[in-house]
């Protein structure tokens, strides 16, 4: 998004800066990209597979912790032999080699789990970033296709912010948006539970 963001921002200064006169002369439109990117049916796609990855990597991360807990508790089970007064130091001596090599284990073991849950979301991360970009370029045709078959010279999008966070728009007759028609033909193609919503808005 802050690509696009970048584009219609240098696009909405090039339009301010233009006289009434030759504003009146321009064919406008408004969108609101966040709507689209929002709503269309690819994005929920992502976003639930997003969920379904998630929850995978919370649940092995549950199982190595688990794992992990198994070896303390088999460590404070050696502590409490040790301290006990009745064994012989041959067998105290076995023991304590018997907890550092648990303690060895639980270390390499709770290592390891850190650098894999690292390296398992830094992917998702990655993954999540690539098909939003792919998201994003497929609604930009999508925009721009629409201006040249509707012969617009611009569309501006409504949602964009300045850098202090303000409407970039203060305001634009709803008229001239078109955001449920681009959204209309994105999800022309979405199973008919998840393309309902863009129709009833219209």
């Amino acid at each position: 998004m802050k690509n696009i963001s970048k584009t219609i921002l240098v696009i909405a200064a090039s339009v301010m800066s233009l006289t009434a006169a030759t504003a009146e002369e321009l064919k406008i439109a408004s969108v609101s990209m966040q709507k689209l990117f929002n709503e269309y049916h690819m994005t929920k796609k992502v976003q639930e597979q997003v969920r379904v990855d998630q929850e995978r990597i919370q649940k092995d991360n549950a199982k190595r912790l688990e794992h992990i807990r198994a070896l303390q508790e088999e460590i404070e089970k050696l502590g409490k032999k040790r301290s006990d007064a009745t064994i012989s130091d041959k067998k105290r001596l076995e023991i304590e080699r018997e907890i550092k090599l648990k303690l060895s284990e639980g270390n390499a073991a709770d290592s390891e789990r850190r650098q894999w849950l690292q390296r398992q979301s830094k992917a998702l991360g990655e993954q999540t970033s690539e098909e939003q970009r792919i998201i994003l370029e497929k609604i930009q045709k999508y925009v721009d296709d629409y201006a040249r078959e509707q012969d617009l010279d611009i569309i501006v999008d409504n949602t964009a912010s300045s850098a202090t966070r303000t409407p970039v728009f203060a305001f634009m007759k709803d008229k001239y948006d078109v955001t449920d028609v681009l959204l209309k033909e994105l999800n022309v193609d979405a199973p008919a539970e998840e393309a309902a919503p863009a129709e009833a808005s219209e």
